[in-house]
């Protein structure tokens, strides 16, 4: 497969942007909302982030990135929306020390309901809701992941993948090792409610 990464989209700019006191005004309300964290701009990108969203203190939320209501983003987490764009829809979540970019062609989209493990890598793919992504797996460039799969803890999908819904993904590279069930994806999903409720102890407790 030809590789998806375009070596001449980025421009050199002259300056920031005309409104860039405006921005840096949206940057420090999110500062503000959210101490410890780390807010920044793409040229005129700042981030989004909808209600009840928890981001722990030294995470990083860079530009083009839109954070859904009830969404956790926790500690040494990267987002990083500048080529293309980041959006992490309702009630998922991304643990700590994952790191979410993208590709030239290809935006980074997190269903809902989805939970990201710990030290994952998301670059420029599509994942359904109700997935679970393991500890340490990486998953490339126009992938797209079916609702209410699993990828395995290591394992790696490789660019283009297409993997179907309910699927287990295992290996390096990863193949589907197995058709899951409704009952699964409920599971996914209610772990993905766990994490709504420890976000909001860390908030309020």
């Amino acid at each position: 497969m030809a590789s998806r990464t375009i070596v001449d989209t980025v421009p050199r700019v002259a300056g920031p942007p005309p409104d860039v006191d405006a921005l840096e005004d949206e940057l420090d309300e999110l500062r503000d909302r959210f101490p410890g964290a780390i807010f920044d701009r793409y040229l005129d990108k700042v981030p989004a982030v909808g209600a009840f969203v928890h981001i722990a203190p030294g995470a990083a939320i860079v530009g083009d990135v839109l954070l859904w209501d009830d969404v956790s983003v926790w500690y040494g987490c990267v987002l990083r929306g500048d080529v293309n764009r980041v959006e992490v829809h309702e009630r998922s979540n991304i643990q700590d020390g994952a790191v979410v970019h993208l590709g030239d062609l290809d935006p980074t989209i997190v269903g809902e309901e989805v939970v990201v493990g710990h030290r994952a890598v998301l670059h420029g793919c599509r994942i359904g809701g109700g997935s679970l992504i393991g500890i340490q797996s990486t998953i490339l460039d126009g992938a797209e992941i079916g609702e209410g799969s699993v990828i395995g803890s290591g394992a790696l999908v490789t660019a283009g993948t297409k993997v179907p819904p309910r699927s287990l993904v295992l290996g390096v590279p990863g193949k589907v090792v197995k058709t899951l069930t409704a009952t699964d994806e409920e599971f996914h999903r209610k772990l993905a409610g766990k994490y709504i409720r420890l976000a909001h102890n860390y908030r309020e407790g």
